[in-house]
């Protein structure tokens, strides 16, 4: 089946490709257009929308009527510690998730240590990369006014620190002056002969992400030709948590200053720096695309034109962690600081490509937000993809899952001319 033959006239008219007289609103050649990208190929130009029979059990109520649905673990995994973790965690209750992770992240601390104890050097890496990874999971939605919170926080950062003592991390430390602010990040390249100048790709973290778990999950970038750098900016972790950095509505303040620092790379080609956005910053690398020319191509996940309808009124779980990483006083404060964070002002100043992601059953994130951005940015080359958005949260809670295809990674690698 074609990509246009899914569109009749109805559903055309919800998403606004037809004015009410008739006359078309063209999606362009780019939305309807093979990409090249093989299987992906078929989630690209798809404009689907909200799959709402299959998320919400009433009609529209604030939010979609939905629920926190990210304190959850799914029983279908592979990982003992996992498996144990869902057969006795109370969903959505903070306290025994909390607990529930943390016990696993101690089991496998335990075993790292013994590993050590004898200088069994990767397999000590190994599993303090686990205990690492249970212990974030264990604090990664704690609220700032949880006593837990920092100690939980500086234990997570131990097991990391203490895995790279056991082996060569994958990565490089980097140190990045940030609107002012020293903040520390991490490089990634691919192997190649000295001198070689890699296209780079920056990535703009979402509302619970942290840059440590993340430059490790970015391998099939750096397998494509791709440098990649990622930084904890103001509102994101260490930043937010160590140095009270919190998140204004300008992105670009900050990605600026991140492609000053790549420029000064000789291993990076500045002429293809790129940028990807996950969750939350599906709104902060659109904005900052929009006023930061040097930024060649932006793949976002989970795309936003605002974060008020996008995010905060969509999904109101997530409310006092937005409070906290924009540094309002309350949720009152909030709703009026939000209003700031939207790209309708600007998506038309967007000018390299864009491929613009979300999720028919994101529960996180408003999928209309994502059209709503590829709307307003009339000026940029762009592709809706249907394979964004957050269906691990779904698939969490025993929701629908979905193949995920290595779209944003290969249409990047084209985009920028990755080798």
């Amino acid at each position: 089946m074609d990509i246009e033959s899914r569109f009749d006239r109805r559903s055309m008219m919800k998403w606004g490709l037809l004015s009410a007289a008739g006359a078309p609103l063209l999606l362009g050649k780019q939305a309807l257009a093979q990409q090249g990208l093989g299987p992906s190929d078929e989630l690209l130009g798809r404009v689907d929308g909200r799959a709402e029979e299959r998320l919400y059990t009433g009609h529209t109520p604030r939010g979609g009527g939905q629920m926190e649905i990210r304190l959850n673990q799914s029983i279908h995994t592979d990982d003992p510690d996992e498996l144990e973790v869902a057969t006795r965690l109370q969903p959505f209750d903070p306290l025994s998730w909390y607990n529930e992770w943390r016990r696993v992240a101690e089991i496998n601390e335990g075993l790292a240590q013994s590993f050590e104890e004898d200088n069994l050097r990767l397999s000590a890496n190994q599993y303090y990369l686990r205990a690492f990874r249970f212990y974030r999971a264990a604090i990664i939605y704690q609220e700032d006014t949880d006593d837990t919170m920092m100690p939980g926080y500086m234990k997570m950062m131990d097991m990391y620190n203490k895995a790279w003592e056991m082996a060569r991390p994958p990565f490089e430390r980097v140190k990045v002056m940030v609107d002012g602010n020293e903040l520390d990040g991490y490089f990634r390249k691919p192997g190649g002969p000295p001198g070689t100048r890699y296209p780079t790709v920056i990535n703009y973290l979402g509302a619970d992400s942290m840059a440590e778990s993340t430059v490790l999950g970015r391998g099939s970038y750096v397998a494509r030709g791709l440098a990649f750098l990622v930084i904890d900016l103001p509102g994101q972790g260490a930043a937010k948590r160590l140095k009270h950095l919190y998140m204004q509505p300008d992105t670009e303040r900050y990605v600026s200053d991140l492609v000053d620092y790549l420029e000064t790379r000789p291993d990076v080609d500045a002429d293809r720096i790129g940028m990807i956005g996950q969750s939350m910053g599906g709104y902060s690398a659109p904005r900052a695309a929009a006023n930061e020319p040097r930024i060649k191509a932006v793949s976002v996940a989970a795309g936003s034109h605002d974060l008020e309808r996008d995010l905060f009124d969509y999904f109101p779980p997530i409310q006092e962690r937005v409070r906290w990483i924009i540094g309002a006083r309350d949720l009152a404060d909030t709703k009026r600081k939000i209003r700031d964070f939207t790209n309708a002002d600007v998506a038309r100043k967007i000018e390299c490509p864009m491929l613009i992601g979300y999720g028919p059953t994101d529960r996180i994130m408003d999928p209309e937000g994502a059209y709503r951005l590829y709307q307003a940015a009339v000026n940029s080359e762009r592709t809706m993809w249907a394979g964004g958005g957050h269906p691990h949260h779904t698939a969490k809670s025993g929701g629908p899952r979905i193949r995920r295809l290595p779209t944003e990674q290969d249409w990047l690698a084209r985009t920028l001319g990755a080798i």
